[in-house]
């Protein structure tokens, strides 16, 4: 058992697990759920933004998932074109309704962009060209092709009509969560009160240097009305700052 290093006997049927009891064999491998990712952009050099994306290859990526130990998540598109992101959600769409496999893990889709920060450091690596404030009518087009399951949308709440934005998107039954912004503590809670629930890979997507009190960084850290994702690969974030949020 993952948590308590217990030996276990597991009994499999039908390709599911049946029962599950201690044992006195000598353990050979763990146990422990299937990890859920809120943010998966593709795999094995596949991108779901690929203007050629097809239905096998979103079956790849989440067999490369399974492998992983990630039983679900919610496949990510981020900024770019209106219409490769229409085609990205339409294939994704297309994808699941020929396959109930693969509507049980990926239940939901994630919009990352393209309402964000246009400055380098909070923009990351999303496009500078494509960049752009908030369009409702652009988003709803959006959701129309993915049959109404984005469910998690990353936005800078800085932008001019995010909080509008927001409360639609939190009306409407859609997660929203801050990211890649340079916003000021005002600009955060504001974002907060009008839905906002969660923040996107905290600690990256921002400037390399911060004042070291007043920043998005603390403030968003602070909220307690706020979640976090964050990606603890050793690469994006070093350990301690892992272990401080």
């Amino acid at each position: 058992h993952y948590a308590t290093g217990e030996a276990l006997a597991v009994t499999v049927e039908s390709g599911r697990i049946a029962a599950c009891s201690r044992s006195d064999q000598l353990p050979t491998q763990w146990m422990a759920p299937a990890f859920f990712d809120p943010q998966i952009n593709g795999g094995r050099g596949i991108s779901f933004n690929s203007p050629t994306l097809t239905p096998e290859q979103v079956r790849t990526v989440v067999d490369v998932c399974r492998d992983h130990g990630i039983g679900g998540f919610c496949p990510t598109l981020i900024t770019g074109s209106f219409a490769a992101l229409q085609h990205g959600f339409a294939t994704l769409t297309r994808a699941i309704e020929e396959d109930q496999q693969l509507a049980e893990r990926m239940p939901c889709f994630h919009l990352e962009g393209p309402y964000l920060s246009h400055e380098d450091g909070p923009r990351g690596a999303h496009p500078k060209e494509q960049i752009r404030d908030p369009d409702w009518d652009e988003f709803r087009r959006w959701q129309d092709a993915a049959a109404g399951r984005i469910r998690m949308v990353t936005l800078a709440p800085e932008r001019p009509g995010a909080l509008a934005f927001i409360e639609k998107l939190a009306a409407s039954g859609v997660v929203v969560a801050i990211g890649h912004t340079a916003a000021t503590r005002d600009q955060i809670h504001d974002a907060v009160r009008a839905g906002a629930r969660t923040s996107t890979h905290l600690g990256n997507g921002c400037h390399a240097t911060l004042h070291r009190h007043d920043n998005y960084l603390w403030e968003q850290l602070a909220c307690d009305e706020l979640w976090a994702s964050i990606i603890p690969d050793g690469h994006h974030l070093p350990a301690a700052v892992v272990e401080c949020i």
